[in-house]
């Protein structure tokens, strides 16, 4: 079975906001028996084909926030993952990257047909207000992944996270 790679930013402001995308599940599904569930989720997406992850990262930024990377950041998590797609299962491996950026108001650019029907926004989150909220967000325990990410350094090696 081949498996869908992806690249994800991490992106901080300097009040240590992150940016997330909120999606409504479709083509991609929590678990067979959702239908339309929105979650929160970092942003990026897959490689097309003959595409590195860095180049996928910076070309999938712009088109769902608008904003021009200079660099894709430093790779800090891998995270491979089985998801129902099209109603199949599949296998996915994301890399994470993380940066620092300036605040911006991030407006998709060039979504899809298809990112287009389940995108439903973009927002900046405090590490707080994902820990107190009741949405659903990928990777699941992402405020406790955050939580070292703004307060030490970042890891040197990449690290495995479980979605």
């Amino acid at each position: 079975m081949a498996v869908i790679e992806s690249a994800r930013a991490l992106l901080v402001d300097p009040s240590d906001r992150v940016l997330l995308m909120q999606l409504a599940s479709g083509r991609i599904s929590l678990a067979p028996t959702e239908s339309r569930k929105t979650f929160w989720l970092i942003p990026g997406g897959s490689l097309n084909p003959g595409e590195t992850f860095e180049d996928a990262l910076v070309r999938e930024i712009f088109e769902e926030t608008g904003l021009r990377l200079k660099h894709p950041g430093q790779w800090i998590w891998t995270s491979p993952k089985h998801i129902v797609r099209d109603g199949r299962p599949v296998d996915t491996l994301a890399r994470v990257y993380i940066q620092r950026v300036q605040n911006f108001e991030p407006i998709p650019k060039a979504l899809t047909e298809e990112e287009r029907d389940s995108f439903r926004g973009l927002r900046w989150w405090r590490l707080e207000e994902i820990n107190i909220s009741n949405e659903i967000f990928i990777p699941n325990q992402l405020a406790s992944l955050l939580r070292p990410l703004l307060t030490r350094a970042w890891p040197a090696d990449p690290i495995d996270i479980v979605p």
